[in-house]
């Protein structure tokens, strides 16, 4: 944890969170440091994120007290269809598994709505360039998933002609943790999108958008150039905002596809059942109710994301997302959490199966003006679809795995939901929530908060909110206590190795909560967060979760 005065940015890697910091000292805003944050992301965590992804970010605006969502969620392209996915392997794996990327379109958006006008586009890229171009040490992390997939993965990296780039030519395989690795194609994309007046232009319509197409459709991807041309970043001028949290504290945050609404829904039913009317919790972090809660709490909240899908496409989504911040059903699942854990039917007769999202990077950042971003990115899986346009140096992501399909049933027999379905241009469902929390009566932005970590984001967000707003935990307290996730299918509670061996013991005797220790496969909630403190400072930290060089950047 760091303590910075003015501004602070963390993120999933070192580096970039002290780019991001550059960008503010030189007068950039917190939506600028956030761009440059993420062009930096691509390149040192490429497994995760990059220009062929998408991501949603949540921006707020100190001066007007709003808030606002850019969605750069990836879509379906326009010949996509609900049943064109007959095994798992084809969505996961390959150019028919590459959704439209809207990464760079949603960084230009961001940055020509809302940048400081005070740093130019090609300043948010040159660091990555340089990163790219010079090289950067082989995380932990990174390596740790090269080797994954070298050695362990369905379809071996070796087996991935357009990944040729990942194997160290002189060792002959992947490259390990402390090599340095460079990507001279990408840094030539970067240039030329940083020194292009209209960049969008180039990628999704000029001539990189012939590169990248050709190399979908000649390697059986069905992207064309009319998906690219199309393409757009979705604005929400009035996104989800939920005052039932605690005290004068409000929650702002995107509506579906993201996950923000059940998010919301398990931080604001543990402090309904142990806050006062100030937002001050009387219980104990460590006392077994608490989680009982929490693990109860989440097995609602998972249940009601499987109903959500993209709002444009499902209607009935929006109005559920919006019930799900209101006073009247906070009450009511308030009212449902059961003492003892129950049978599955207790919570709902019906159950529908939400194909779990993988991977991701977070960005929280706050500037000296008190705006505050928080903006996540994926290429969904790990290496995204395991494919490569080498010219551009752009891995691709295999979104399309975050839809559901009818005719696959999850591992333990529950359709698929219908809300989630496959549609030309619509966004698939994710776990993504990035979330500000901010002073009502003040205005005054009191945290900046998101995380990577697939389906484990919703959880784990909504703990480190409740124990640091609420608890008087530090930000570092919060975020390296254990999680503990339960995602209602299965009704199996999982934890982390640090968790003390009482408190699962109690859960089991005292609640009747089945629990498991996680597997060394397993996604963990990887949180980003920034806190403004009664006493003015700001407090930043990385999760230590990221084996990635993980230090917030601030001044």
């Amino acid at each position: 944890m760091d303590k910075f005065s003015k501004a602070a940015v963390a993120c999933d890697h070192g580096l970039c969170s002290e780019i991001g910091r550059d960008i503010m000292i030189q007068g950039g805003n917190a939506v600028d440091a956030t761009i440059a944050s993420l062009f930096c992301l691509g390149v040192t965590n490429p497994h995760n994120s990059g220009l062929g992804g998408g991501f949603i970010m949540t921006l707020y605006n100190r001066t007007t007290k709003t808030c606002t969502v850019i969605d750069a969620r990836e879509t379906a392209p326009q010949a996509s269809s609900r049943d064109m996915y007959k095994d798992e392997n084809a969505s996961q794996v390959g150019h028919f598994a590459v959704a439209t990327p809207g990464e760079l379109h949603g960084y230009w958006a961001a940055y020509q709505k809302f940048g400081s006008g005070r740093v130019t586009w090609a300043d948010l890229i040159k660091p990555s360039i340089e990163l790219a171009r010079n090289g950067v040490p082989v995380s932990e992390n990174l390596a740790k998933v090269l080797d994954f997939k070298e050695n362990k993965a369905k379809i071996p990296l070796k087996n991935m002609p357009s990944m040729s780039e990942w194997f160290n030519q002189s060792t002959g395989h992947v490259y390990k943790f402390g090599d340095i690795i460079k990507r001279k194609s990408l840094a030539k994309t970067l240039e030329k999108l940083a020194n292009n007046r209209n960049p969008v232009q180039l990628f999704y319509e000029g001539d990189m958008a012939d590169i990248i197409v050709e190399d979908m459709q000649r390697n059986g991807g069905i992207i064309t150039k009319k998906d690219l041309h199309d393409y757009r970043p979705k604005l929400h001028d009035a996104p989800l905002i939920s005052t039932e949290f605690a005290g004068s504290y409000v929650m702002c945050g995107p509506p579906p596809p993201s996950s923000f609404a059940v998010m919301q829904s398990i931080a604001t039913v543990i402090a309904k059942k142990f806050c006062d009317s100030d937002g001050k919790c009387s219980a104990s972090q460590d006392d077994p109710k608490f989680h009982h809660w929490s693990i109860e709490a989440q097995k609602f909240a998972y249940l009601r994301r499987t109903e959500l899908g993209d709002v444009d496409f499902v209607p009935e989504a929006k109005i559920l997302a919006h019930n799900l911040t209101t006073n009247e059903y906070l009450e009511y699942l308030f009212g449902r959490i059961p003492s003892h854990s129950m049978s599955q039917s207790y919570y709902n007769d019906t159950h529908y199966a939400q194909n779990e999202d993988h991977g991701t990077v977070h960005v929280s950042a706050l500037d000296p003006e008190g705006n505050g971003v928080s903006a996540t990115s994926t290429i969904n899986r790990w290496f995204g679809a395991v494919v490569e346009t080498a010219q551009l140096g752009i891995v691709w992501n295999c979104e399309m795995d975050d839809f559901s399909s009818p005719n696959r049933s999850n591992g333990f027999g529950l359709p698929p939901s219908p809300q989630n379905y496959i549609l030309p241009n619509k966004r698939p469902m994710s776990s993504m929530s990035p979330t500000i929390v901010y002073n009502q009566n003040s205005g005054d932005v009191k945290m900046v908060i998101g995380a990577a970590g697939g389906s484990k984001i919703i959880a784990a967000v909504a703990k480190v909110i409740v124990r640091v707003l609420t608890m008087n935990e530090t930000i570092k307290q919060a975020i390296d206590a254990p999680n503990l996730f339960n995602q209602f299918v299965p009704n199996t509670t999982v934890y982390e190795e640090h968790t003390p061996k009482e408190l699962t013991e109690d859960l089991v005797k005292m609640f009747g909560q089945d629990v498991r220790n996680f597997t060394s496969d397993d996604d963990r909630g990887i949180v980003q967060a920034i806190y403004r403190s009664d006493d003015g400072f700001l407090y930043a930290n990385g999760d230590f979760r990221r084996a990635s060089n993980v230090h917030p950047g601030g001044f």
